[in-house]
């Protein structure tokens, strides 16, 4: 299953970063919980949206994020809980579920945040435990070469989308779903699958996923 897929479709607030810590996907539920729009942090560092602190009031995000360096080493994360600032400025204390997905090449990562508020029942594994498959390298595409050609593919090749493709890529790094997508540009759910093939095939990506983060690492979005 495609991880954009889950975070699309999860009930849960959830957002995406790549590997060099920039915010990639920002799902509707965020919006609920944190008041940011997409727009407001899609492209930003994580650190700098999230202003996470821990339960003493000390400093947890930065640049030195302790959660990627977790993810370099393959090490296991357990769920943990930040205080974090909304958009309104408030601080909210939430949890945290990680769940890192291999990228096209062993340099690049996607990291997905599962968020649940603080007074939400995390004691249980049962919800979360549909996502650990996620972090297999088989969930995304993760061949460092072009199968075709046996050499390392380019990602600096330029890539050009049409306008429609142009609005259902953004939308997907928005964390739209594919019915919703095809409700805001009026058109049908066939057609913003024919899109999304479309998009995948010109990014040389194997998932919606790698698809928003390789579309934002190489600015086409």
């Amino acid at each position: 299953m495609d991880p954009l897929d889950i975070i699309e479709s999860t009930a849960e607030p959830a957002f995406a970063t790549d590997e060099t810590g920039r915010v990639v996907i920002w799902n509707t539920a965020a919006v609920r919980l944190l008041g940011y729009r997409p727009e407001d942090v899609l492209g930003k560092s994580c650190f700098e949206v999230i202003c996470g602190r821990d339960g003493f009031g000390n400093r947890f995000c930065d640049e030195t994020c302790n959660v990627v360096g977790m993810v370099l080493r393959k090490e296991s994360i357990n769920r943990f809980s930040l205080d974090m600032r909304r958009a309104d400025g408030k601080d909210t204390r939430v949890w945290f579920t990680i769940i890192s997905v291999p990228g096209p090449k062993p340099s690049q990562y996607t990291i997905i945040h599962i968020l649940s508020p603080a007074d939400a029942d995390v004691s249980g594994d049962a919800k979360f435990r549909s996502l650990t498959d996620l972090s297999q390298p088989t969930s995304i595409g993760n061949s460092a070469t072009d199968p075709a050609t046996g050499h390392e593919r380019d990602e600096q090749s330029v890539v050009v989308l049409t306008d429609r493709e142009q609005e259902v890529l953004t939308l997907m790094a928005e964390g739209t779903s594919t019915a919703s997508i095809a409700d805001r540009l009026h058109i049908s759910i066939s057609t913003v699958r024919s899109h999304t093939q479309s998009i995948l095939s010109k990014l040389d990506a194997h998932s919606k996923l790698e698809a928003v983060a390789v579309a934002l690492r190489r600015r086409v979005i």
